[in-house]
Protein backbone atom coordinates (compact mmCIF):
# COMPACT_ATOMS: atom_id res chain seq x y z
CA UNK A 1 0.00 0.00 0.00
CA UNK A 2 3.41 1.94 -0.30
CA UNK A 3 2.40 3.61 -3.55
CA UNK A 4 -0.90 5.15 -2.26
CA UNK A 5 -1.01 8.65 -0.64
CA UNK A 6 -3.56 10.54 0.61
CA UNK A 7 -4.10 13.49 -0.93
CA UNK A 8 -5.00 16.08 1.85
CA UNK A 9 -1.22 15.33 3.86
CA UNK A 10 0.61 12.87 1.26
CA UNK A 11 0.69 10.32 4.27
CA UNK A 12 1.64 7.27 2.70
CA UNK A 13 0.27 5.76 6.18
CA UNK A 14 -3.40 5.03 4.16
CA UNK A 15 -5.47 1.27 4.52
CA UNK A 16 -8.63 0.04 2.58
CA UNK A 17 -11.65 1.05 4.05
CA UNK A 18 -14.74 -0.54 2.30
CA UNK A 19 -15.95 -0.27 -1.37
CA UNK A 20 -18.85 1.82 -1.34
CA UNK A 21 -20.93 1.96 -4.95
CA UNK A 22 -18.23 0.12 -6.14
CA UNK A 23 -15.46 2.74 -5.34
CA UNK A 24 -12.31 1.58 -3.67
CA UNK A 25 -12.28 4.04 -0.44
CA UNK A 26 -8.99 4.54 1.81
CA UNK A 27 -9.00 6.01 5.06
CA UNK A 28 -5.41 8.05 5.95
CA UNK A 29 -4.15 6.93 9.73
CA UNK A 30 -2.49 10.77 9.72
CA UNK A 31 -5.75 12.93 9.26
CA UNK A 32 -8.41 10.64 9.83
CA UNK A 33 -9.91 11.66 6.38
CA UNK A 34 -11.15 9.19 4.02
CA UNK A 35 -10.59 9.21 0.01
CA UNK A 36 -11.37 7.64 -3.16
CA UNK A 37 -9.24 5.62 -5.24
CA UNK A 38 -8.02 8.03 -8.68
CA UNK A 39 -8.34 5.57 -11.38
CA UNK A 40 -6.29 6.56 -14.82
CA UNK A 41 -8.65 6.32 -17.84
CA UNK A 42 -7.61 2.86 -18.91
CA UNK A 43 -8.18 1.31 -15.38
CA UNK A 44 -11.31 3.35 -15.30
CA UNK A 45 -12.38 1.86 -18.48
CA UNK A 46 -11.61 -1.40 -17.11
CA UNK A 47 -13.14 -0.85 -13.08
CA UNK A 48 -16.48 -0.06 -15.14
CA UNK A 49 -16.03 -2.97 -17.30
CA UNK A 50 -15.62 -5.08 -14.02
CA UNK A 51 -18.55 -3.51 -12.31
CA UNK A 52 -21.06 -4.60 -14.96
CA UNK A 53 -20.06 -7.67 -14.57
CA UNK A 54 -20.27 -7.97 -11.46
CA UNK A 55 -23.79 -6.61 -11.51
CA UNK A 56 -24.55 -9.21 -13.79
CA UNK A 57 -24.12 -11.88 -10.95
CA UNK A 58 -25.97 -11.76 -7.93
CA UNK A 59 -24.59 -10.94 -4.91
CA UNK A 60 -25.57 -13.94 -2.76
CA UNK A 61 -23.61 -16.10 -5.23
CA UNK A 62 -20.19 -14.00 -6.40
CA UNK A 63 -17.39 -14.91 -4.63
CA UNK A 64 -15.34 -12.46 -3.42
CA UNK A 65 -11.74 -12.37 -4.62
CA UNK A 66 -8.51 -13.00 -3.01
CA UNK A 67 -6.62 -9.51 -1.51
CA UNK A 68 -3.29 -9.18 -2.07
CA UNK A 69 -2.27 -9.39 1.71
CA UNK A 70 -3.62 -12.91 1.88
CA UNK A 71 -6.57 -12.22 4.27
CA UNK A 72 -9.19 -9.76 5.16
CA UNK A 73 -11.04 -8.98 8.38
CA UNK A 74 -15.04 -8.30 8.58
CA UNK A 75 -17.34 -6.35 10.83
CA UNK A 76 -20.57 -7.68 11.73
CA UNK A 77 -22.81 -5.20 13.59
CA UNK A 78 -26.46 -5.35 14.69
CA UNK A 79 -27.42 -1.97 14.28
CA UNK A 80 -30.18 -2.50 16.81
CA UNK A 81 -28.00 -3.31 19.71
CA UNK A 82 -24.58 -1.44 19.36
CA UNK A 83 -23.55 1.78 18.04
CA UNK A 84 -19.99 1.72 16.91
CA UNK A 85 -18.35 5.47 16.34
CA UNK A 86 -15.55 5.84 14.09
CA UNK A 87 -12.99 6.03 16.30
CA UNK A 88 -14.57 2.63 18.21
CA UNK A 89 -14.57 1.48 14.77
CA UNK A 90 -10.45 2.22 14.65
CA UNK A 91 -9.92 0.35 17.69
CA UNK A 92 -11.16 -2.61 16.28
CA UNK A 93 -9.53 -2.01 13.10
CA UNK A 94 -6.26 -1.77 14.92
CA UNK A 95 -6.65 -5.08 16.77
CA UNK A 96 -6.63 -7.04 13.22
CA UNK A 97 -3.63 -8.84 11.65
CA UNK A 98 -5.49 -8.36 8.68
CA UNK A 99 -7.27 -5.23 7.05
CA UNK A 100 -10.91 -4.48 8.02
CA UNK A 101 -12.25 -4.26 4.38
CA UNK A 102 -16.36 -5.55 4.79
CA UNK A 103 -18.14 -3.90 7.37
CA UNK A 104 -21.95 -4.83 7.26
CA UNK A 105 -24.86 -3.52 9.44
CA UNK A 106 -27.91 -5.67 10.32
CA UNK A 107 -31.06 -3.74 11.56
CA UNK A 108 -34.62 -2.79 10.50
CA UNK A 109 -33.80 0.49 8.85
CA UNK A 110 -37.65 1.76 9.26
CA UNK A 111 -37.57 1.83 12.39
CA UNK A 112 -37.61 5.35 13.58
CA UNK A 113 -35.62 5.09 17.05
CA UNK A 114 -32.53 4.33 14.64
CA UNK A 115 -33.01 7.82 13.17
CA UNK A 116 -29.88 8.41 10.43
CA UNK A 117 -27.98 5.96 11.76
CA UNK A 118 -28.11 4.32 8.21
CA UNK A 119 -26.98 7.25 6.24
CA UNK A 120 -24.36 7.39 8.91
CA UNK A 121 -22.97 3.94 8.49
CA UNK A 122 -23.22 3.94 4.35
CA UNK A 123 -21.40 7.06 4.16
CA UNK A 124 -18.78 5.32 6.41
CA UNK A 125 -18.70 2.32 3.71
CA UNK A 126 -20.93 -0.48 5.38
CA UNK A 127 -23.01 -2.36 3.98
CA UNK A 128 -26.49 -2.24 5.23
CA UNK A 129 -28.83 -5.34 5.18
CA UNK A 130 -32.85 -5.14 6.19
CA UNK A 131 -34.63 -6.86 8.46
CA UNK A 132 -38.18 -7.08 9.11
CA UNK A 133 -39.07 -5.62 12.75
CA UNK A 134 -39.63 -8.36 15.69
CA UNK A 135 -37.51 -9.85 18.65
CA UNK A 136 -33.94 -11.27 17.57
CA UNK A 137 -35.00 -10.46 13.42
CA UNK A 138 -31.18 -9.12 13.11
CA UNK A 139 -29.81 -11.70 15.41
CA UNK A 140 -31.07 -14.12 13.18
CA UNK A 141 -29.89 -12.54 10.03
CA UNK A 142 -26.51 -12.22 11.37
CA UNK A 143 -26.08 -16.17 11.89
CA UNK A 144 -27.57 -16.97 8.54
CA UNK A 145 -25.64 -14.91 6.89
CA UNK A 146 -22.61 -15.60 8.99
CA UNK A 147 -23.03 -19.47 8.59
CA UNK A 148 -22.59 -18.91 4.60
CA UNK A 149 -19.74 -15.90 4.78
CA UNK A 150 -17.09 -18.33 3.49
CA UNK A 151 -18.66 -19.16 0.60
CA UNK A 152 -19.21 -15.36 -0.19
CA UNK A 153 -15.96 -14.03 1.42
CA UNK A 154 -13.88 -17.01 0.84
CA UNK A 155 -9.90 -14.80 2.33
CA UNK A 156 -11.63 -14.09 5.30
CA UNK A 157 -9.64 -14.68 8.49
CA UNK A 158 -10.81 -12.62 11.28
CA UNK A 159 -14.94 -11.72 12.49
CA UNK A 160 -15.74 -9.02 14.16
CA UNK A 161 -19.38 -9.50 16.26
CA UNK A 162 -20.54 -6.80 17.34
CA UNK A 163 -23.72 -7.71 19.90
CA UNK A 164 -24.56 -7.78 23.28
CA UNK A 165 -26.98 -10.38 22.22
CA UNK A 166 -26.16 -13.90 24.04
CA UNK A 167 -27.82 -15.81 20.58
CA UNK A 168 -24.84 -14.63 18.76
CA UNK A 169 -22.84 -17.20 20.50
CA UNK A 170 -23.60 -20.17 17.97
CA UNK A 171 -22.47 -17.63 14.87
CA UNK A 172 -19.57 -17.71 16.83
CA UNK A 173 -18.74 -21.28 17.28
CA UNK A 174 -19.75 -22.02 13.94
CA UNK A 175 -17.18 -19.58 12.60
CA UNK A 176 -14.85 -20.73 14.95
CA UNK A 177 -15.10 -24.76 13.43
CA UNK A 178 -14.57 -23.16 9.90
CA UNK A 179 -11.27 -21.77 10.90
CA UNK A 180 -12.10 -17.75 11.07
CA UNK A 181 -10.19 -16.08 14.05
CA UNK A 182 -13.75 -14.44 15.77
CA UNK A 183 -13.62 -11.43 18.02
CA UNK A 184 -16.69 -10.71 20.31
CA UNK A 185 -17.42 -7.14 20.70
CA UNK A 186 -19.99 -6.35 24.13
CA UNK A 187 -20.40 -3.34 24.99
CA UNK A 188 -21.24 -2.64 29.05
CA UNK A 189 -22.37 1.13 30.33
CA UNK A 190 -19.41 3.09 28.57
CA UNK A 191 -16.64 0.05 28.41
CA UNK A 192 -16.78 -2.02 25.27
CA UNK A 193 -15.40 -5.45 25.69
CA UNK A 194 -13.63 -7.17 22.79
CA UNK A 195 -12.99 -10.91 23.59
CA UNK A 196 -11.09 -13.73 21.69
CA UNK A 197 -13.09 -16.71 22.83
CA UNK A 198 -10.56 -19.06 21.77
CA UNK A 199 -7.32 -17.82 23.38
CA UNK A 200 -9.53 -16.04 26.22
CA UNK A 201 -7.51 -12.05 25.86
CA UNK A 202 -9.63 -9.19 26.01
CA UNK A 203 -8.82 -5.57 25.37
CA UNK A 204 -11.44 -2.88 26.63
CA UNK A 205 -12.25 0.72 25.47
CA UNK A 206 -13.48 3.73 26.85
CA UNK A 207 -16.23 4.79 24.78
CA UNK A 208 -16.62 8.24 27.01
CA UNK A 209 -12.73 8.40 26.70
CA UNK A 210 -12.68 7.06 23.18
CA UNK A 211 -8.90 5.53 24.73
CA UNK A 212 -8.09 1.93 25.33
CA UNK A 213 -8.44 1.21 29.07
CA UNK A 214 -4.60 -0.67 29.93
CA UNK A 215 -4.36 -3.25 32.19
CA UNK A 216 -3.89 -3.06 36.05
CA UNK A 217 -0.03 -3.43 35.41
CA UNK A 218 0.11 -0.71 33.02
CA UNK A 219 -2.16 1.52 35.42
CA UNK A 220 0.40 1.08 38.18
CA UNK A 221 3.36 2.02 36.25
CA UNK A 222 1.75 5.30 35.31
CA UNK A 223 0.92 5.68 38.94
CA UNK A 224 4.80 4.71 39.83
CA UNK A 225 5.41 7.12 37.20
CA UNK A 226 3.04 9.74 38.27
CA UNK A 227 4.51 9.56 41.66
CA UNK A 228 8.06 9.86 41.13
CA UNK A 229 7.52 12.88 38.94
CA UNK A 230 6.01 14.75 41.87
CA UNK A 231 8.57 13.46 44.35
CA UNK A 232 10.80 15.03 42.13
CA UNK A 233 8.95 18.18 41.82
CA UNK A 234 8.64 18.47 45.69
CA UNK A 235 11.94 18.15 46.35
CA UNK A 236 12.83 21.24 43.67
CA UNK A 237 10.33 22.97 45.47
CA UNK A 238 12.06 22.91 48.79
CA UNK A 239 15.30 23.16 47.49
CA UNK A 240 14.10 26.90 45.66
CA UNK A 241 12.51 27.44 48.83
CA UNK A 242 15.91 26.96 51.03
CA UNK A 243 17.48 29.45 48.79
CA UNK A 244 14.46 32.16 49.57
CA UNK A 245 14.70 31.69 52.88
CA UNK A 246 17.89 31.96 52.95
CA UNK A 247 17.90 35.67 51.04
CA UNK A 248 15.25 36.42 53.70
CA UNK A 249 17.50 36.28 56.47
CA UNK A 250 20.69 38.00 54.38
CA UNK A 251 18.11 40.38 53.79
CA UNK A 252 16.82 41.09 57.13
CA UNK A 253 21.08 41.73 58.01
CA UNK A 254 21.10 44.54 55.33
CA UNK A 255 21.21 48.14 57.01
CA UNK A 256 18.44 50.62 55.41
CA UNK A 257 19.66 53.57 54.66
CA UNK A 258 17.34 56.33 54.89
CA UNK A 259 17.63 58.79 52.02
CA UNK A 260 14.87 61.76 53.26
CA UNK A 261 16.17 64.76 54.73
CA UNK A 262 15.76 65.94 58.02
CA UNK A 263 13.06 68.44 57.25
CA UNK A 264 10.63 66.31 55.09
CA UNK A 265 11.58 63.65 57.98
CA UNK A 266 10.04 66.20 60.61
CA UNK A 267 6.87 67.21 58.13
CA UNK A 268 6.04 63.71 57.88
CA UNK A 269 6.22 63.09 61.27
CA UNK A 270 4.15 65.72 62.17
CA UNK A 271 1.59 64.65 59.72
CA UNK A 272 1.34 61.07 61.15
CA UNK A 273 0.94 61.80 65.06
CA UNK A 274 1.07 58.13 65.47
CA UNK A 275 4.02 55.74 63.45
CA UNK A 276 2.14 52.95 62.67
CA UNK A 277 4.10 49.98 62.34
CA UNK A 278 5.75 49.36 59.05
CA UNK A 279 4.13 46.56 56.38
CA UNK A 280 8.11 44.94 56.24
CA UNK A 281 7.94 44.41 60.06
CA UNK A 282 4.93 42.46 59.91
CA UNK A 283 5.69 40.48 57.22
CA UNK A 284 9.48 39.79 58.73
CA UNK A 285 7.82 39.08 62.37
CA UNK A 286 5.36 36.54 59.79
CA UNK A 287 7.59 34.79 57.52
CA UNK A 288 10.00 34.67 60.14
CA UNK A 289 7.49 32.26 62.24
CA UNK A 290 6.83 30.20 59.30
CA UNK A 291 10.70 29.63 58.77
CA UNK A 292 11.00 28.86 62.81
CA UNK A 293 8.59 25.93 62.23
CA UNK A 294 9.88 24.47 58.45
CA UNK A 295 13.45 25.11 59.15
CA UNK A 296 14.81 22.78 61.34
CA UNK A 297 16.40 23.59 64.57
CA UNK A 298 20.29 23.90 64.47
CA UNK A 299 21.27 22.86 67.60
CA UNK A 300 20.52 19.49 66.31
CA UNK A 301 23.02 19.70 63.75
CA UNK A 302 24.83 16.27 63.61
CA UNK A 303 28.12 17.93 61.75
CA UNK A 304 30.36 19.36 64.01
CA UNK A 305 33.38 20.71 62.11
CA UNK A 306 33.99 21.99 58.66
CA UNK A 307 36.52 19.24 57.58
CA UNK A 308 33.17 16.79 58.16
CA UNK A 309 30.85 18.94 55.91
CA UNK A 310 33.51 19.05 53.36
CA UNK A 311 33.86 15.42 53.38
CA UNK A 312 30.17 15.70 52.57
CA UNK A 313 30.32 17.55 50.13
CA UNK A 314 32.80 15.88 47.97
CA UNK A 315 30.91 12.32 48.60
CA UNK A 316 27.73 14.09 47.22
CA UNK A 317 29.40 15.84 44.31
CA UNK A 318 31.04 12.43 43.80
CA UNK A 319 27.73 10.71 43.52
CA UNK A 320 26.28 13.01 41.22
CA UNK A 321 29.03 13.13 38.98
CA UNK A 322 28.49 9.20 38.27
CA UNK A 323 24.11 10.16 37.88
CA UNK A 324 24.48 12.94 35.80
CA UNK A 325 27.55 11.92 33.92
CA UNK A 326 28.86 15.26 34.32
CA UNK A 327 31.87 16.85 35.96
CA UNK A 328 30.19 19.98 37.22
CA UNK A 329 27.10 19.90 39.34
CA UNK A 330 24.61 22.40 40.06
CA UNK A 331 24.47 24.14 43.22
CA UNK A 332 20.94 23.90 43.96
CA UNK A 333 21.17 19.74 43.07
CA UNK A 334 23.88 19.49 45.79
CA UNK A 335 21.67 21.50 47.99
CA UNK A 336 18.67 19.02 47.44
CA UNK A 337 20.70 16.25 47.51
CA UNK A 338 21.91 16.68 51.06
CA UNK A 339 18.52 17.70 52.62
CA UNK A 340 17.58 14.82 51.36
CA UNK A 341 20.16 12.86 53.13
CA UNK A 342 20.41 14.90 56.16
CA UNK A 343 17.04 16.91 56.57
CA UNK A 344 19.43 19.89 57.33
CA UNK A 345 19.92 22.74 54.80
CA UNK A 346 23.14 22.92 53.78
CA UNK A 347 23.29 27.06 53.87
CA UNK A 348 22.40 26.72 57.38
CA UNK A 349 24.91 24.49 58.71
CA UNK A 350 27.52 26.79 56.56
CA UNK A 351 26.12 29.81 58.47
CA UNK A 352 26.48 27.80 61.79
CA UNK A 353 30.25 26.72 61.20
CA UNK A 354 31.01 29.84 59.53
CA UNK A 355 28.81 32.71 60.65
CA UNK A 356 25.89 34.25 59.35
CA UNK A 357 27.49 36.16 56.70
CA UNK A 358 28.52 32.41 55.28
CA UNK A 359 26.41 30.47 52.35
CA UNK A 360 27.35 27.28 50.96
CA UNK A 361 28.48 29.04 47.30
CA UNK A 362 30.91 31.09 49.29
CA UNK A 363 32.23 28.39 50.77
CA UNK A 364 32.96 26.89 47.48
CA UNK A 365 34.05 30.19 46.54
CA UNK A 366 36.84 30.28 49.66
CA UNK A 367 38.12 26.36 49.63
CA UNK A 368 39.19 27.03 46.08
CA UNK A 369 42.17 23.95 46.68
CA UNK A 370 39.54 21.77 46.93
CA UNK A 371 36.28 23.19 44.75
CA UNK A 372 36.15 24.77 41.55
CA UNK A 373 32.84 27.02 41.18
CA UNK A 374 31.69 28.72 37.96
CA UNK A 375 28.94 30.71 36.75
CA UNK A 376 26.83 29.12 33.84
CA UNK A 377 24.03 31.71 33.08
CA UNK A 378 22.24 32.07 36.13
CA UNK A 379 23.42 28.60 37.77
CA UNK A 380 26.32 28.11 39.98
CA UNK A 381 28.16 25.07 38.86
CA UNK A 382 30.57 23.01 41.45
CA UNK A 383 33.54 20.32 40.49
CA UNK A 384 35.95 18.78 42.33
CA UNK A 385 39.96 19.28 41.78
CA UNK A 386 41.75 16.04 41.39
CA UNK A 387 44.29 15.49 44.43
CA UNK A 388 47.65 15.40 42.81
CA UNK A 389 50.27 12.72 44.62
CA UNK A 390 53.62 13.59 43.87
CA UNK A 391 56.72 11.59 45.38
CA UNK A 392 60.39 12.58 46.03
CA UNK A 393 62.80 10.10 44.59
CA UNK A 394 65.98 10.21 46.47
Amino acid sequence: MGYMKCPRCESDQVRKNGRPNGHQRYLCKACRQHFFERLSPQSFSRKCTETRLSEAIPKEIAPATTTESGGIAILLLDAENLKLKVNTEQFLADLCDYPLQVKIAFANWKNPSIGKLDAELYDRGYELIHVPGGANSADGKMIAFGAAMLYRYRDVKQVFVCSSDGLLNHLCNQLQNQGVTVFRVRRQNAVLSVENPLTGDTHHYSCERELEIPSFEELANQVAELLKAEHKSIEERIARFSSVAELFQERRTVAFTSTTSPAAALSQSVQNEVTPVSEASLASVAVNQNLQEIIPDLNSNPIESLDVLKYILVEIIETAKVELKEDSIPVAIIKKKFFAKYQFHADLIVKQLLGNNSSLIKLFQSESADFKIKLIGSEHQVAIIPKIESSEEE
